[in-house]
């Protein structure tokens, strides 16, 4: 378990869902830059990792859960990058091919 400031150093990248970076995925450049800042802090924070966190760290953790709405800008920017996560992890549907 580490304090806070540790993960707000680290750079989050998402290679898996976002391989050619946030922006391209669908997050403004604005909404990029905060997940990219604050998302290695927000991991820690849903693994219980943080030795400090505050107030607003819990009421991110409530806005994850769905049992708060976002707030802020970071919480609404890891909304959106949830949303998107959702969107490109979900199964395709098969398309029909068309007979001819």
């Amino acid at each position: 378990m580490l304090p806070r400031e540790h993960y707000l150093k680290q750079n989050f990248q998402d290679q898996v869902n976002f391989p050619e970076g946030f922006e391209v995925g669908g997050l403004s450049s604005i909404q990029a830059r905060l997940v990219r800042k604050n998302g290695a802090l927000i991991n820690a924070l849903t693994s219980e990792n943080v030795s400090d966190p505050t107030l607003e760290d819990m009421h991110l953790l409530k806005v994850i859960a769905q049992q708060a709405s976002p707030k802020t800008p970071v919480e609404q920017a890891w909304v959106k990058y949830l949303s998107l996560i959702k969107t490109t992890s979900a199964p395709k549907k098969a398309t029909k091919a068309s007979a001819k």
